[in-house]
């Protein structure tokens, strides 16, 4: 598992964990420096990739394991931890899983299970990765997860990051898709006892747009519904980190 560290290295711990991908998120660095200014500022900030190979029948508890145990070998006990999409619910798995080290939750495009998602998003992108077409993969992918405008202006670059896609890649985003549509923790969410923010959009088209509604529900948390945004609205809403920043002051 590789993991990128930036930020205040005497701050208090801040971990991120993105959301599903085709590729490495590594090959993002650079951008994702830029983009986590404002949080780098105060915190010691983490982002933990997915592990290289993820086998057969792997789901999101066994990705929390791994997470932990990543947890253990760097010492990051007590962590503000950020959770995007599938990286969301993997940090909901973590705070009950392990909810001593975890000091408050920031779930953002995410859900406690699949209730309100759009099976036929899910399934077309099964079969674009089965095919290994990675250039519909991502413009699909694109399609679904961004506004039109957004989509349509940073089209060609959603594309080209499918290039050099391996074999491996396109395993580890099957095996991370299943993961996704066979969590569930709706019974059991109500014990995350630490301060949370739930952060949707009004017009998420994957995960649905009354997901982030039922977690606001179950867990009674603070939160910001963005409307007029799609499921991606982490990487279009230009004051997205502010209400993160507001919530951990």
């Amino acid at each position: 598992m590789d993991y990128l560290r930036f930020g205040k290295k005497d701050g208090e711990k801040f971990v991120i964990l993105p959301g599903l991908a085709l590729k490495s998120v590594m090959g993002l660095a650079e951008g994702i420096i830029s983009a986590y200014a404002l949080i780098a500022e105060k915190y010691d900030v983490y982002l933990f990739d997915h592990v290289r190979v993820e086998p057969e029948g792997y789901g999101i508890s066994d990705m929390a394991d791994d997470t932990l145990a990543a947890f253990d070998e760097l010492g990051l006990d007590h962590v503000h931890l950020m959770g995007v999409s599938m990286g969301g619910m993997v940090s909901q798995a973590i705070a009950l899983k392990a909810p001593e080290r975890v000091s408050s939750l920031i779930l953002c495009s995410t859900a406690m299970n699949t209730a309100h998602a759009d099976p036929a998003v899910f399934e077309k992108w099964r079969m674009l990765a089965e095919e290994r077409n990675a250039p519909a993969l991502m413009e699909a992918f694109g399609e679904s997860v961004y506004t039109p405008s957004f989509y349509e202006q940073y089209k060609d670059f959603i594309i080209a990051s499918g290039e050099g896609t391996t074999e491996q890649d396109f395993s580890n985003f099957l095996i991370s898709l299943g993961a996704i549509r066979g969590f569930d923790v709706s019974g059991e969410i109500q014990k995350i006892s630490c301060p949370v923010l739930v952060l949707g959009a009004g017009e998420d088209l994957v995960l649905g747009r009354e997901a982030a509604k039922d977690l606001i529900a179950a867990l009674n948390c603070s939160s910001f519904i963005y409307e007029g945004y799609g499921h991606g609205v982490y990487d279009e809403a230009p004051d997205y980190l502010s209400h993160i920043d507001a919530f951990l002051r």
